[in-house]
């Protein structure tokens, strides 16, 4: 079974997966990589932390495979 590592950019922030996880393919690593990063994403976005995460999914110790980025874009409009 191969192993997936889920680098996270939060911001300028890096937050490298050292250990990884077991997952049967890379399509069970992509939801997992989307449910990590909206998780992610989701509490960054409310406390203000930064408006963009990434997250660079690599099978074992090759480069990167997968990428999930996941942007806030706010607009505020000027009353009509």
């Amino acid at each position: 079974m191969p192993r997936f590592h889920f680098d996270i950019h939060e911001g300028s922030r890096l937050i490298a997966d050292e250990d990884g996880q077991n997952l049967a393919n890379l399509g069970v690593a992509r939801k997992e990589a989307m449910l990590t990063g909206a998780s992610i994403a989701r509490e960054a976005f409310l406390v203000g932390s930064t408006d963009h995460v990434v997250v660079d999914v690599r099978e074992d110790e090759h480069a990167t495979c997968l990428k999930i980025s996941i942007t806030l874009e706010v607009e505020e409009l000027a009353d009509g």
